[in-house]
């Protein structure tokens, strides 16, 4: 079994949309944008504009499933980020 709680460092630009990939069947997983300065924009789609958010500069935007038999599975890319300006990083945390 997986540690039940993983960091991990994504470094991200203005071009291309990078997807948060699940580790391991998790619960909850939040995403902070570690830039003080530039927000980040996230869609749950990378292809669909329709389905975009802005991650403000230093902001966490947790996600979390109540139902234990809903779950992020492992391998999955439920969000994709992309820089409006520099690299980053963003912090994505995920929680059994």
């Amino acid at each position: 079994m997986p540690a039940p709680f993983e960091i991990r460092v994504l470094t991200i630009n203005t071009t291309t949309w990078t997807p948060v990939t699940v580790p391991f069947d998790c619960s909850s997983l939040a995403v902070k944008n570690r830039d003080q300065s530039n927000a980040v924009r996230m869609r749950t789609n990378s292809g669909d504009a329709n389905t975009e958010d802005l991650i403000g500069p230093g902001v966490e935007q947790s996600l979390a499933l109540p139902f234990h038999r809903y779950r992020f599975k492992s391998g999955t890319q439920p969000l994709w980020l992309l820089a409006t300006s520099g690299t980053g990083p963003v912090i994505a945390k995920f929680l059994v």
